[in-house]
């Protein structure tokens, strides 16, 4: 949220991920007045939810900064290929799908697939689905889409439904920050290191001794 509040300046266009890592930043950002920031978000959101909702953190952020929010207002999972693609060519959502590609920042978040996960928690994905993805290679996820242990997303057909911009499309955006903590995302951290290759990473103390250990 620190890093969020003196980075910023008017007229940026940001895209953002979500996660409970991310959600807990919100307070730290400082509110400002409106100057021309348009928050995107790059994925779309949950049709669940219990005590928190970790899909509004777009719209959080763009309130304390006093942004235009754009939002994919669609699940962040299709039922099928064909009716991701049908949502993601509507003229709202392929807006954003654009804007992506255009970003000053990008603000996000990587996860795992322990019981803890956003996955488990609210029921985004069956058991089925989350062991089979682990068959096929994948430790976690960027934006919603599975990756191995080597940062590529792995050939599944849960990739083929999410509706969120594609990490990779992220490439050519100036300011790439991967933000997430968690002695268990060591793994998948690295992972989205190598997919991402950010510019800024924000980890807690233990990841950031075993990934400088490594350099």
């Amino acid at each position: 949220g620190a890093y969020i509040s003196r980075t910023i300046a008017p007229n940026m266009t940001i895209g953002l991920g979500w996660g409970k890592t991310l959600s807990a930043s919100v307070p730290a950002i400082l509110p400002r007045d409106p100057d021309g920031i348009r928050v995107v978000s790059l994925l779309g959101g949950l049709t669940r939810i219990t005590d928190q909702n970790p899909s509004e953190f777009a719209w959080r952020v763009a309130a304390r900064l006093g942004a235009e929010c754009y939002m994919m207002a669609a699940p962040v999972f299709a039922p099928d290929h064909a009716t991701r693609d049908a949502l993601a060519t509507h003229t709202g959502m392929s807006d954003i799908f654009q804007q992506a590609r255009a970003l000053d920042m990008a603000i996000l978040s990587v996860g795992d697939l322990t019981p803890r996960s956003v996955f488990s928690e609210y029921g985004l994905l069956t058991r089925e689905e989350l062991t089979s993805l682990e068959h096929a290679g994948a430790i976690g996820d960027a934006l919603c889409h599975f990756v191995d242990a080597e940062g590529n997303i792995v050939d599944h057909p849960v990739n083929q439904r999410v509706l969120a911009v594609n990490p990779i499309d992220l490439r050519g955006t100036r300011n790439i920050v991967l933000a997430s903590g968690g002695w268990r995302k060591l793994g998948v951290i690295r992972a989205g290191l190598k997919l991402l290759q950010p510019t800024v990473l924000i980890v807690d103390e233990l990841v950031a001794e075993r990934l400088s250990s490594e350099a």
